[in-house]
């Protein structure tokens, strides 16, 4: 719960920003999207996608390329609105802040396990996640994930 409050702090005192909350899978996105009315995720501000960008992005295999092109065909679509935290795992159009979720190796495998999600993929996406938030020069505000 303490991420939780930390989280819903962090946005009440940046209303006024267009903020996205990114982190890798099982880092409770979904959960605290349920808690934070305001909130959206990534998908629904991409409704333009094809059917065929659609089977992509839900089951092409993990890879550099394939997440850089998953990035342009939904976050590029996508534009973040002030009041309106948007979550998913690239940074969508229009974001000035960037909460990212973190979450330690441990904690992840676990949550992975519970999920049926593979470590190595979460892992794989944790990492090209950091990079696009190094790389997108935006202010970070770093949350860890706790159980």
């Amino acid at each position: 719960m303490k991420t939780l409050q930390e989280l819903k702090s962090i946005l009440s005192k940046n209303q006024d920003k267009k903020i996205m909350v990114i982190g890798t899978t099982c880092t409770g996105k979904s959960t605290f999207l349920r808690q934070i009315p305001e909130g959206i995720e990534i998908g629904e501000l991409a409704p333009s996608l094809t059917e065929e960008e659609k089977d992509f992005y839900y089951h092409a295999p993990l890879t550099k390329e394939n997440n850089n092109k998953m990035i342009t065909m939904v976050a590029k679509k996508a534009f973040v609105k002030a009041g309106q935290p948007v979550f998913g795992t690239a940074i969508a159009n229009g974001t000035e802040l960037v909460v990212y979720l973190t979450i330690d190796d441990e904690l992840l495998k676990k949550r992975a396990v519970l999920r049926g999600v593979d470590f190595a993929y979460a892992k794989r996406m944790q990492e090209f996640i950091e990079e696009e938030v190094r790389e997108s020069g935006l202010p970070v505000i770093k949350i860890k994930v706790r159980e």
